[in-house]
């Protein structure tokens, strides 16, 4: 007659696999606390000038390459980079902003998982537009200020003076919109080569496989 019985030891691939969740866990959690909270202090920062608002989404990308980068250095597997865009997504559902910019980080996330994964994580033009997509979601956050402007308008009067709020509007016509997306991928190839440069030990497989 046999008999299952349990002897309470695990085997090393489902050690190891454990293991492996729990690590990439938190490198998900780390490196998404790092790139919200330089997002968000640098934006709150920038924002106490109209001017500064509004070139956001061109020096923003830029600072979050850093940490962006040495992420995607880390990453070897699906998902990841997904959700970090989901987070980053229901972060700003939290915080008050456009639901537009939680579904861009939800999409956004995914869709520059699969182009990074189309180069096997390591290509570095692939993660480098992985990166320039994965940034565009922060456009989401602008969406009311273009879409539904009367009522921003009105919500930024009760907080600012009326220079504070002019300039605004005069820095933001419909068509800066477009040069805003603009802005956003141009400050994310800049990041990501200051990512890169920042950490260039951690890209070192780059040389190794030809594609710098």
């Amino acid at each position: 007659m046999s008999s299952n019985v349990s002897t309470g030891i695990e085997s090393p691939q489902a050690d190891i696999r454990s293991t492996t969740v729990t690590r990439d866990l938190i490198t998900v959690g780390v490196f998404t606390a790092l790139y919200f909270v330089i997002m968000a202090v640098v934006g709150q920062l920038g924002a106490l000038v109209p001017i500064g608002q509004v070139l956001g989404p061109l020096y923003i990308p830029i600072l979050c390459g850093i940490p962006f980068m040495l992420f995607l250095s880390r990453v070897q597997r699906f998902g990841l980079i997904t959700a970090m865009g989901v987070i980053i997504g229901l972060l700003y559902l939290l915080t008050g902003q456009s639901v537009v910019a939680t579904i861009l980080g939800v999409v956004l996330g995914l869709v520059a998982d699969l182009i990074a994964k189309a180069g096997s994580y390591r290509r570095w033009p692939v993660l480098l537009l992985a990166y320039a997509v994965f940034a565009e979601m922060s456009i989401g956050m602008v969406v009311p200020l273009f879409f539904q402007r009367e009522a921003v308008i009105a919500g930024l009067s009760k907080r600012h003076d009326t220079s504070w709020v002019n300039q605004i509007v005069s820095l933001t016509p419909p068509w800066m919109f477009y040069v805003m997306i603009v802005m956003i991928l141009v400050g994310a190839v800049i990041g990501g080569f200051l990512g890169r440069a920042v950490f260039r030990k951690h890209f070192a497989y780059l040389a190794k496989a030809g594609q710098r």
